[in-house]
């Protein structure tokens, strides 16, 4: 990878905007790879990527030198990637304990109780696409495989997967 031009370096020092706009063209595609290659998710990698670039921006005028900033930047990006992962994991932890406490108190629940979480659970499959809605009612009501779904709907396996991965995290948005 080239580093900047000096000139270019100088005036994102500066703040100028055709600067920003450079150094944000010259690593969205090294940098991009790095954060998918970890990621696996182009959606959350391009969040992680406008989270470096207002990492440097921010901190543009303490820069140094032109060569220090390649090093510079993949290591925010890193750190990122870091954050991003403890993050996943402490949400994780969170829904898990959620769930647990849930499962021990059910025994104490009350009819009226069990009704509004199904009717809290009604509403937020109403908040699905028609597709996401369809593909949940054919695994979990039904108890399809994901092959059969995708035969059923003339989908790919793998859009089935992203559809019950995409509609269980809305649902449980929704519910928590």
């Amino acid at each position: 990878m080239n580093s900047l031009d000096r000139s270019i370096f100088e005036a994102f020092r500066k703040g100028e905007k055709h600067a920003i706009e450079a150094v944000y063209t010259f690593y969205k595609a090294p940098v991009m790879r790095f954060i998918v290659s970890m990621v696996k998710d182009a959606n959350d990698s391009e969040s992680i990527f406008h989270e470096v670039i207002m990492k440097i921006i921010r901190r543009r005028e303490k820069l140094c030198t032109d060569e220090g900033i390649n090093a510079y930047v993949f290591t925010i990006a890193k750190n990122e990637v870091i954050d991003y992962f403890k993050k996943l994991k402490k949400d994780r932890e969170r829904i898990e304990d959620y769930y647990k406490n849930r499962i021990q108190t059910s025994e104490t629940m009350t009819a009226a109780e069990e009704e509004e979480i199904f009717a809290n659970l009604e509403y937020a499959l109403e908040g699905l696409s028609v597709q996401r809605k369809k593909v949940i009612e054919l695994s979990y009501f039904q108890n399809l495989s994901y092959q059969e779904i995708a035969d059923k709907l003339m989908i790919s396996k793998n859009t089935v997967k992203n559809h019950l991965i995409k509609a269980k995290l809305m649902l449980r948005e929704q519910l928590l």
